[in-house]
């Protein structure tokens, strides 16, 4: 009615759907020919609907499956029964992460794709998926199971909605994955403007798939999975140079996320210069609390004890490529020194004990506490000390420092 009709629908009191609907014409219907001819029109249109509707939702979806091997999915990467099977597969991986019931996932994954061979769809494309979840439900299977068929191909971008039901989501992000490590695998990624194939637009579903359902997935391990179930169907990809191309392309949808989040750019690279990709939710989470938080006072002073103690490393490049943040207590000639040890090693033994249930803005005050120690420790020793010995292990300290700030991350690209 909206797309093809150009017609705008009408709602009753509790959002219903009505039989009644609006048309914009350019001239007075005094005789109502044009009412009655668009009246027609839409009729025309629900009939053939309802027809193909009552006539798919009878046809058995577990039956059909194999039908599914006379349907090509892309060339090279088999058919969509080939597909269905890869899918089938990820999700039961999946299951497992999210403690959800192997079988019923399966199910889902199974008959996912079925709704492709109904006259429905071929009629109405923009259904597929949506209308094989009533075909699943007209069928009696569970309802976890038809709401995922309906949902797998969300989120579409940006500001699509996103499944938020565990068997939706584990769906919805087999089907994503396994696109994307078909096309890398076959070398047809994006280039500069152009993406025939909207990968972007299924990566950065997955990166929304993960922030906003707070769930953190084993991705690198999905990604390897999925090539290996490509390669028992005889589709040999470069594995290594898969997961690394596509774990880089996956980051940078990551950075145009957290640039519509409104987070500063400096923090974007900073917290997005990783190759891990099963870091996604944690990557985001520390760019919102450092977002927030920047400006404060302990958010000013993790930046300049950071800066203070990497520029002295950083001039110091030369004579430190041996230095890997190892400082010897026994070489210590200070308090100053000793009490600056004492609190990296409170800061390395916050990071080892929060786990998942990390506060992130709680870790950036534990890491703005390290300022009395750093600005007593540069105002009273001398770093560049005329014993090699003593200058190379206050290096080492200052290293050990930097690289426990680093546990939140790099903070090298923020700017002061």
């Amino acid at each position: 009615m909206q797309s093809h009709q150009k017609y705008f629908p009408t709602f009753d009191s509790k959002e219903n759907l009505t039989n009644n609907f609006i048309v914009v014409a350019d001239k007075k219907d005094q005789k109502g020919f044009v009412k009655l001819g668009n009246e027609r029109v839409i009729e025309a249109r629900l009939n053939d609907a309802e027809f193909f509707w009552k006539k798919n939702r009878s046809q058995n979806l577990v039956k059909q499956v194999s039908k599914l091997k006379n349907i090509n999915y892309f060339k090279g990467l088999g058919t969509y029964f080939d597909k269905v099977q890869r899918i089938r597969k990820l999700c039961g991986l999946i299951s497992d992460e999210m403690l959800i019931s192997k079988e019923k996932i399966e199910i889902a994954s199974s008959i996912c794709k079925v709704d492709l061979m109904s006259d429905l769809v071929g009629e109405f494309p923009e259904l597929q998926g949506i209308v094989g979840g009533y075909f699943a439900e007209a069928q009696g299977f569970d309802k976890e199971i038809s709401l995922a068929v309906s949902e797998h191909y969300f989120p579409i971008g940006m500001d699509s909605i996103v499944p938020k039901k565990p068997y939706s989501v584990a769906l919805s992000i087999s089907d994503k994955l396994d696109s994307l490590v078909g096309f890398f695998g076959i070398n047809l990624k994006p280039s500069s403007s152009k993406d025939p194939y909207a990968l972007r637009r299924m990566a950065i579903s997955l990166v929304r798939l993960t922030i906003e359902n707070n769930k953190s997935f084993k991705l690198r391990d999905l990604i390897n999975y999925s090539c290996m179930l490509y390669k028992e169907q005889s589709f040999i990809f470069d594995a290594k140079l898969l997961q690394k191309d596509l774990s880089e392309f996956i980051l940078e949808r990551l950075k145009n996320y957290l640039k519509e989040k409104q987070i500063r750019s400096d923090i974007i690279e900073s917290s997005t210069n990783i190759s891990n990709v099963d870091e996604i939710l944690n990557v985001f989470k520390k760019s919102v609390a450092l977002n927030k938080n920047i400006k404060k006072d302990f958010g000013q002073d993790v930046i300049s004890i950071y800066k203070r103690s990497s520029n002295i490393l950083y001039s110091e490049k030369e004579n430190s490529s041996g230095i890997i943040g190892s400082a010897d207590p026994g070489l210590f000639k200070n308090d100053f020194e000793k009490n600056l040890y004492k609190r990296i090693h409170d800061i390395k033994k916050y990071f080892s004990s929060v786990g998942k249930s990390e506060n992130y803005e709680e870790s950036l005050k534990t890491l703005s506490l390290a300022k009395n120690e750093i600005d007593a420790f540069f105002d009273n020793v001398i770093v560049n000390d005329k014993d090699p010995i003593i200058k190379k292990n206050r290096l080492e300290l200052l290293k050990m420092l930097c690289k426990s700030f680093e546990n939140y991350f790099n903070f090298s690209k923020i700017e002061a």
